[in-house]
This record gives C-alpha cells, structure tokens and sequence, in this order.
C-alpha cells in the first residue's frame, strides 16, 4: 500500500504543470520591486499572482507602465484589432504600445488580448521597448532572443523554449532585468 500511494503521489507530481511549483527568489524579489514602483499591480486579494500565467493585455500594461506611458494616450494612427473591443480594460495600453511599435498583434488583424504569451514574444517586447529593434539581424525568434542576450535583457547563456508560456513572475525578472540595462 505505501508503495502505491508513493508511485501514486510521483505520478501526481509529474502531471502537475511547471508553473504551479514555488516561485524562485528572483521572482518573488522582481514582483516586489515592481509592485514597489508601481509596475506590477496585484490581484483584489492583495497577491501578485505570480505563479499565473501572464497574458497579451497584461504584458502590453507593464510594457506601457515602464515607458511612463500609463496615462497618457500617445499620439498617432491605432489599429483596430478585430478582437479587441474598445472597452476592453487594456485597451488604451494595447493602443498606446501599438503606436510606439512596441508591440504588433498578428497578421490575422488580431491581437488576442488575453491569450497567455510566449517567452520570444515577451522577450521581443522589451527588445522594442527599449527601441533596439532597428537593427535586428537573422530569424525569428532567435534574432530577438540574441539580441536580448546581448542588451541584459535575458541571460546570456539563457536556453529556453522559445515558445514556452510565461508566468508573472518570469515576466517579473525579464522587466526587472530590462529596468536595470545600462548603455
């Protein structure tokens, strides 16, 4: 019987997603500064969520928080994204972020704002967002991740799926790490 309820507990632990385990330290500590800043809001419950998976709008926010962008509508021609009602929360921020060329949507003409987002995707967002996309050389999704290697964005020796699903708090590091690039 022990030995079944082990294999059984084994057997639970590998069906489990990889983002329902303990955040890392740098996680906890990213959100807690961006939180700190202003960044990262949490949830009504007073948690950061960070173990969650992060989503399009989400990501579009933060971007649009860390370039001072929050509350202010940018100038110039939006696009109407055919999933994206102009009543949607994150709407001003998927706009704003689309007019800085931040972020682009998908050549269907959507923007799917609250689809979970993936980590060349996200990595691709603050390579923009700092404004070194211009000379961006090679295929996608490794010229982005290169780049973004050799800004600070992600580690260098960083090997990661590049369409791995990201949570808040990896989302939390690769902002904190782009706050902290110095030229």
């Amino acid at each position: 019987m022990k030995r079944f309820i082990v294999g059984l507990m084994v057997f639970a632990l590998l069906l489990m997603p990889l983002n329902s385990f303990a955040l890392t330290d740098n996680e906890a500590y990213a959100g807690n500064q961006l939180r700190t800043l202003g960044i990262l809001k949490g949830y009504p419950d007073g948690t950061l969520g960070l173990a969650n998976n992060i989503t399009r709008c989400e990501v579009a926010t933060l971007t649009m928080r860390i370039l001072g962008y929050e509350a202010v509508e940018v100038l110039g021609q939006g696009k109407t994204f055919t999933d994206l009602p102009s009543t949607h929360w994150a709407y001003q921020y998927i706009q704003n972020a689309y007019k800085l060329s931040v972020i682009h949507g998908y050549p269907s003409g959507e923007f799917k704002p609250n689809n979970n987002i993936a980590y060349a995707e996200v990595v691709a967002i603050m390579v923009n967002a700092l404004g070194e996309q211009t000379d961006i050389v090679g295929a996608w999704p490794n010229n982005y991740l290169d780049k973004a290697k050799a800004l600070g964005i992600i580690p260098k020796d960083s090997v990661v799926d590049p369409t791995r699903i990201v949570t808040r708090g990896e989302m939390s590091v690769i902002v904190w790490d782009t706050l902290l690039i110095k030229e």
